[in-house]
């Protein structure tokens, strides 16, 4: 199973088929080995994978940048956990990824409670966002 390493989930059933019976990944789809590295960037604006765009803003340091207090990473959170304005906005999609504008004005999410999302800030608010953005680079 894999998120954040579906793509290593693909490689290690290629790699080592008499070991892997059966295997799933959660959005991440197939993509086969290429001689060619294609550029995340080139893969998202050509529209084959639009839904990645999110990962583009992983990358380039923006909310490394704009997520720096406790607060922020708390915002953060809930808009990632489905938070939505007032008018009914959301906190982030997959092709833009987070819509930092409107951090400060999500309602709490239904799906987390205020006293997880806290603790998942506290704990976030110790070494930053950094290693959740860190991860995407090194990948792409």
């Amino acid at each position: 199973m894999g998120k954040r390493g579906g793509a290593i989930v693909f490689r290690i059933a290629l790699w080592y088929p008499d070991f892997v019976t059966h295997i799933f990944s959660i959005c991440t789809p197939y993509t086969a080995p290429s001689k060619n590295f294609t550029p995340l960037e080139v893969i998202v604006k050509s529209g084959r994978l639009p839904n990645f765009g999110y990962q583009l803003q992983l990358v380039n340091g923006q909310l490394e940048n704009a997520i720096q207090s406790k607060e922020q990473i708390r915002q953060l959170l809930n808009g990632l956990y489905g938070g939505r304005t007032a008018t009914g906005e959301p906190g982030w999609d997959v092709e833009h990824g987070i819509y930092l504008d409107r951090l400060h004005r999500l309602k709490d999410t239904v799906l987390v409670s205020k006293e997880m999302l806290d603790y998942y800030a506290d704990q976030y608010a110790i070494n930053g966002i950094h290693g959740t953005c860190g991860y995407n680079k090194r990948c792409f």
